[in-house]
């Protein structure tokens, strides 16, 4: 499985408190135990709501391609080291999906070969290798079919202007992504910071980029409407970002990404 398909299954819309910490409400702890230290990044999935959800109709024909291997799997978690993918998917595997490996009847690990001895050691230790990106997730996991959580000092493999979000990703401890998806899509994005002053900073930074997306969209007024309708708030160190669309405005947020 190619790191492009992991990408897709994310964006399907479209991100130190102990070796034993328990996994959050929403997301399965048996697969938490598969993600290795060194992550920087890990992101789920509920394949199997998002499957039903009306949006999934609308996603471009390549993107469904992209992700049909994993079509058995109900739930994925990829996780992101700052150089390699690796995916981890519970589901009614009746064979491995392409390009993966059942580790379990019902788990199928893809990723380099060291990736997934990795994770299979890190399983038998009983608790997650990512305890910090696990007490983030808690608080977006729980209601969400999407959502990513990454440490401020990664590095995501985005090119041209999505490399945008790495630049104030670094301005972050952590940041967290999640999408509800009904009708519509709901997005929330968290900034955490080190103090109230690099929060005040990030969140005048954040506000600018949105006005200046929404200005170069002038051209595109459906995009720009939707660029304006993001709110944005600060409370102390933590800078929230919020987006409410309905069907119509969704489908053209697909287009944007």
């Amino acid at each position: 499985m190619r790191s492009r398909s992991l990408l897709a299954a994310i964006a399907l819309a479209a991100i130190a408190l102990g070796c034993r910490t328990a996994a959050p409400p929403g997301i399965d702890a048996d697969l938490s135990r598969y993600v290795p230290a060194g992550t920087l990044a890990l992101g789920g999935v509920r394949l199997d709501e998002v499957r039903v959800s009306p949006l999934y109709r609308q996603l471009p024909a390549a993107a469904r391609a992209m992700v049909e291997p994993l079509r058995e799997a109900s739930y994925l978690l990829v996780a992101w080291n700052g150089k390699e993918f690796l995916a981890i998917a519970r589901g009614s595997f009746r064979e491995a999906p392409p390009g993966a490996v059942l580790v379990a009847r019902d788990v199928a690990l893809a990723g380099t070969d060291e990736r997934v001895r990795a994770a299979v050691a890190q399983h038998r230790t009983g608790g997650t290798g990512a305890a910090d990106l696990w007490a983030q997730a808690a608080a977006i996991a729980a209601n969400r079919q999407i959502w990513m959580v990454a440490r401020g000092s990664a590095t995501l493999p985005l090119e041209g202007n999505a490399d945008n979000v790495n630049r104030l990703l670094h301005a972050t401890r952590y940041t967290t992504v999640a999408a509800q998806l009904s009708d519509g899509i709901a997005l929330e994005a968290t900034g955490l910071c080190g103090s109230a002053e690099e929060a005040r900073r990030f969140e005048e930074t954040l506000r600018a980029l949105f006005s200046l997306a929404a200005a170069g969209n002038e051209r595109k007024p459906q995009v720009a409407a939707l660029l304006s309708k993001i709110g944005v708030r600060r409370d102390d160190r933590t800078v929230r970002a919020n987006l409410a669309a309905g069907a119509g405005e969704a489908e053209d947020l697909m287009k944007m990404f």
